[in-house]
């Protein structure tokens, strides 16, 4: 299938089935544009942008399409490859698209392709991402329900999901994303979404919360060695933009100095024990004369 590379530049709404009405007219026209742009990216566009209407029933047809035409790891390669953060994602993913169909053979055999590289890349960085906020994804009660509030780089909440569905299967759960505008609502293991809405502000913790809260930063301080602190070592294993959102780092530099202010006065109450004033006569001492 011979495909011709045009200057035209495309918009869409930046959604999956947007995407797949573009690809319908991509193949059907044997022709790729030059650029494809989104409304947020269209204002950085010195060129005029031809907008493509979501065509839904048309994009159900070509995702059927697809299924049967690509083998299973490569169809899951094409859907992460949309929902990672990649630069030119559309074009890259278009020719990712191209080299499966006409090679009938697993994308991970071209992955010298620049364009299946960048989209590799950028499937391993989200994937990456997900599997550390299940590790740092921090929950607090409002209510009956566990709320946690995320900013993520990449589009991983749907696969951050299936875990916590998985760890807590008799509990209600929301978590919001920030940079994506996206809500996940789990309620006794079956996930759903919400796009485009705006935080459900349900972090205003009670009472109780805040006790526990204020318990678990406090077992944390009294754990730890200063002595042996890493900095470095820690922020490889923690990055800082996690920590925003996470309990444990909330008022860190509080209860630092809190704990530094508790042991100067423990320091200097021993002090003054071991070197009693003469004023003060002790069990073994007598007064002189």
């Amino acid at each position: 299938m011979h495909i011709d590379r045009t200057a035209e530049v495309w918009e869409y709404d930046n959604s999956f089935y947007g995407f797949l009405t573009i690809v319908d007219k991509a193949f059907r026209l044997k022709k790729f544009p030059g650029s494809i742009c989104t409304p947020e990216t269209s204002a950085l566009s010195l060129f005029f942008s031809e907008w493509i209407e979501t065509n839904e029933p048309q994009a159900e047809k070509i995702h059927r399409r697809l299924r049967q035409l690509l083998t299973a790891e490569n169809f899951q390669f094409f859907q992460d490859g949309f929902n990672a953060t990649v630069e030119n994602k559309e074009l890259q993913l278009l020719e990712t698209l191209e080299v499966a169909l006409r090679t009938k053979d697993s994308l991970t055999n071209h992955i010298g392709h620049p364009s299946i590289l960048a989209v590799q890349r950028g499937i391993k960085a989200m994937l990456g991402e997900a599997h550390l906020y299940t590790g740092f994804v921090r929950f607090e009660y409002a209510g009956k329900i566990l709320f946690s509030e995320i900013t993520p780089k990449h589009f991983s909440l749907p696969y951050i999901c299936p875990h916590f569905a998985e760890r807590y299967p008799l509990e209600t759960i929301v978590i919001y994303d920030t940079t994506h505008r996206l809500l996940a609502l789990i309620e006794q293991g079956r996930i759903s979404f919400i796009e485009n809405t705006d935080n459900p502000n349900l972090s205003n913790t009670r009472e109780e919360e805040e006790l526990i809260q204020h318990q678990w930063q406090s077992f944390l301080q009294a754990v730890t060695i200063q002595e042996r602190a890493n900095k470095k070592c820690q922020m490889n294993h923690l990055p800082l933009r996690f920590r925003d959102k996470m309990v444990d780092f909330r008022h860190s530099d509080k209860l630092s100095t809190t704990a530094q202010t508790s042991q100067k006065l423990t320091s200097m109450k021993k002090t003054k024990e071991s070197s009693p004033s003469k004023n003060n006569v002790l069990p073994f001492q007598r007064e002189s004369g």
